[in-house]
Order: C-alpha cells, then sequence, then structure tokens
C-alpha cells in the first residue's frame, strides 16, 4: 500500500470519529492529515514545502508535526493552503 492510500483511509477513520465524538486534537490531527494528502496529491516533497515556507517551516520536522497534528498553527495552514492553491472554504464547510 503507498503513503497516499494509507493516508486516505486514516483520512477518513478519522472524519467518522470525530462524526461521533468532535474534539479538538482529532481535529488538528484531521487538519494535518488533509494536507498531507495535499502534499501526496501534487507529488511534492516535503523538503521542497520547506524550503518554499521558511517563515513558517524552520525544519521538515516542523512539517511532519504539523502533518500528525501536534503542531497545527492557522498561519501554518493558511499559508500551506495558499501554497499548495487549497481552497479551505470546502475544509470549513465540512466541519460547520
Amino acid at each position: 500500500m503507498d503513503k497516499q492510500t494509507k493516508s486516505n483511509f486514516i483520512l477518513k477513520g478519522m472524519l467518522a470519529s470525530f462524526k461521533e465524538k468532535e474534539s479538538g486534537q482529532l481535529f488538528n490531527r484531521i487538519v494535518g492529515v488533509k494536507f498531507k494528502n495535499i502534499r501526496l496529491d501534487k507529488n511534492m516533497t516535503a523538503e521542497a514545502v520547506v524550503q518554499d515556507n521558511k517563515k513558517y517551516f524552520h525544519s521538515i520536522y516542523d512539517l511532519y508535526k504539523f502533518e500528525k497534528g501536534m503542531k497545527t498553527d492557522v498561519a501554518k495552514m493558511f499559508a500551506l493552503s495558499k501554497y499548495y492553491n487549497y481552497d479551505i472554504n470546502f475544509f470549513w464547510q465540512r466541519f460547520s
């Protein structure tokens, strides 16, 4: 199983769990996995993303922590949505 398929399964499970019981920590993990999926869909390396967003990510590990939901930050989320050209309104509609 490749990373993209595995990540999609993880995201679907998290969304189902979130619908049962809402949790801030789980929401952060969902945001991170979603942006990881976008990066994998666009076939971008973590190094390239960090290199182009040095203001928000100081190392690859910062990006990995964001994608794991450990250091989710709204500024990083907006920076990545702009970098990936992803409309986050869809994301807000799904969770509101």
